[in-house]
């Protein structure tokens, strides 16, 4: 059995050690860095951000509710994100990647896409305080067999 000999490490645990530490530092980065830009933007603003700041960024909302009795706010934004923007680290759509390099056809299925909502809280001063990421409720296809067939005459 080779032992691997590194300059300035005299003990095996401690080389164990830091490269445990350092693989887990890799791994808390990279599943940090998983969410959409707009969650760490939104997130990272709680606070801070005013509506001015996520006008400039977001852009005009969707859906304005301001309660003339009420100090809070509410701005509401649509987003349609595909898989890999819901995974900018690739995970999950890593076995299609490698599938393709072994192979597979290309252009098979297409990612899918997800609508969300994001849901804005602001107080009366016009600074966010708290925030959800919601799906979009959307209306169910009809479905053909359940119709009745168009009378002939």
């Amino acid at each position: 059995m080779t032992l691997i000999r590194v300059p300035g490490f005299k003990n095996r645990n401690l080389l164990k050690h830091t490269i445990c530490c350092w693989l887990f530092s890799a791994m808390a980065v990279s599943v940090i860095s998983c969410a959409p830009w707009q969650d760490r933007f939104i997130d990272g603003g709680v606070g801070t951000l005013t509506q001015t700041d996520v006008r400039e960024k977001l852009g005009k909302p969707h859906l304005v509710n301001d309660p003339f009795l009420s100090d809070e706010t509410t701005w509401t934004y649509r987003y349609a994100l595909s898989e890999s923007e819901l995974d900018p680290s690739g995970i999950r759509t890593f076995g299609k990647q490698a599938g393709s390099l072994f192979g597979s056809k290309p252009g098979g299925p297409r990612e899918k896409v997800f609508c969300f909502n994001y849901v804005l809280t602001f107080d009366k001063e016009g600074v966010l305080r708290e925030w959800e990421r919601e799906e979009c409720q959307l209306p169910k296809a009809p479905d053909p067999f359940q119709q009745g067939l168009p009378a002939m005459n």
